[in-house]
């Protein structure tokens, strides 16, 4: 019987594997039925892949997820953050907004936890990791192709246009950076912690290369200026402790300062050569501006005065005081409601019947998005849970915590770590994230370490 059942596993296997890929790309590949609605490709291996898991279940009447133990309050946070999310429909201003929402919510929650579900073993979290590597070149490669053709994908806000803008498989430049810093620590890691052929490394490192240079031509501020220097630093705080000492010699360090250089240098270059003047100068005008940015966002004001409710215009432009209004105007929405939260996927349409010094309807920050959409109590639920997936991948990472990990397990963990510190600024990127699956397959990959490091660790402490 036993036997039989290794071919359908091994079809979930597959199934898994492709979801991962399609929902990393996103809306590109999909048939639109509607004018709102496209049928993704992510969508039918999703249902695919349920379908086959509840198969398994009435045949089996058992599913054995004794393995997950180690991430258990995760699963029943979801659980409780789904329910709290329909409880909130009874409150909600928009119907459609909520339902919307929680329609997201049934797949980003589910694709997160089939991450620790599916990977049972070293092999299989190493078989993802390739698999998401080749899709997250391939969004790479087509941007630098972007970048120089002007041709952009039908997801694209600019799709049809001449526009300079990079968004590759995403909507706007924001999403693609935030993406590429998320990915950026894997790679960067990989060079010096996996033992990978030669010929791997170089290709690695040009990947890494050419994603520096669609960053820097997104002009991306959050990501550029401060995901990516977190993400940086928590690599460097964390190097001593995650690497063998033998590896951290003067002329291995010099060698990747130099190694870093060069690319640093080589994507300028890039970006002198390839990306069109229009697209120099707003990336080079964005970047150059962050300070001025963040002198914006102190220097406006705080109240509204004399029914003044326009826009204002600082030095940067409008996006800082807009962000600014975003999240005041969220603050106020979130004590109206008694901070239970103003319903799942309402932010939307309150700021846009209530909202002030606005010309956006999303918060466009992820951690504003889940207090005022589900409350106070949801948001420190979270925020905990967040916080300890850190600390535990950082034990993981860690030589002295956890001796007896594999250097593939502990540089899952250590490259983890770090893209989802980046990701306290990468998440004020993107308009709304709940339906951005990087930032979920990346939750995802640290709830399956997780798992996998602690029961490897169980196991060694036994054996002792």
């Amino acid at each position: 019987m036993s036997e039989m059942l290794i071919p359908r596993q091994k079809r979930l296997d597959t199934l898994f594997y492709l979801m991962i890929a399609f929902a990393l790309l996103g809306p590109t590949l999909g048939i639109p039925l509607t004018e709102g609605f496209n049928l993704t490709f992510f969508r039918i291996a999703y249902v695919l892949l349920a379908g086959g898991i509840i198969l398994r279940l009435v045949t089996q009447k058992n599913l054995e997820t004794s393995y997950m133990y180690p991430v258990r309050y995760y699963a029943a946070f979801f659980a409780f953050w789904f329910m709290y999310g329909l409880l909130s429909l009874s409150w909600v201003m928009s119907m459609g907004a909520a339902l919307k929402y929680l329609f997201y919510m049934a797949f980003m929650l589910p694709l997160t936890l089939s991450f620790p579900f599916f990977l049972q073993s070293e092999e299989k979290l190493w078989k993802a990791k390739r698999v998401l590597f080749w899709v997250f070149a391939a969004i790479i490669f087509y941007a630098v192709f972007e970048s120089i053709t002007l041709i952009h994908l039908p997801p694209s806000a600019f799709f049809k246009t001449t526009s300079a803008s990079v968004t590759s498989v995403f909507t706007n430049q924001n999403d693609l950076a935030t993406c590429i810093t998320l990915g950026l620590p894997f790679l960067t890691t990989a060079l010096f912690m996996l033992n990978l052929q030669k010929k791997h490394k170089w290709f690695i490192y040009i990947t890494g290369v050419l994603t520096i240079y669609i960053l820097i031509a997104t002009g991306s501020r959050s990501n550029t200026a401060f995901a990516l220097p977190l993400a940086s630093l928590m690599l460097i705080i964390g190097l001593p402790f995650a690497v063998e000492r033998e590896k951290l010699t003067k002329k291995n360090i010099a060698k990747a300062v130099a190694a870093i250089v060069a690319a640093v240098i080589l994507a300028n270059g890039l970006s002198a050569i390839f990306l069109s003047e229009e697209a120099r100068n707003a990336a080079k005008t964005k970047l150059s501006s962050t300070l001025g940015f963040l002198q914006d966002i102190k220097n406006s004001a705080w109240h509204v005065e004399d029914g003044d409710t326009g826009i204002e215009k600082m030095q940067t432009g409008e996006s800082a005081g807009v962000r600014k209004w975003l999240l005041i105007n969220g603050f106020k929405f979130l004590q109206q409601s008694h901070y239970m939260g103003i319903g799942a996927g309402n932010v939307e349409p309150w700021m846009a019947k209530y909202g002030v010094k606005v010309n956006k309807v999303n918060l466009h920050n992820w951690w504003g998005e889940i207090l005022v959409n589900f409350g106070v109590l949801i948001f420190v639920l979270y925020m905990w849970l967040y916080f300890w997936m850190l600390w535990r991948l950082w034990k993981l990472a860690s030589r002295k915590h956890s001796p007896s990990l594999s250097p593939m397990l502990r540089w899952a963990a250590y490259s983890t770590m770090a893209a989802l510190t980046g990701y306290f600024f990468g998440g004020m990127a993107p308009s709304s994230a709940i339906h951005f699956t990087p930032m979920w397959i990346t939750y995802g990959l640290g709830l399956a370490v997780i798992a996998l490091g602690e029961a490897k660790k169980a196991e060694t402490k036994q054996s002792v």
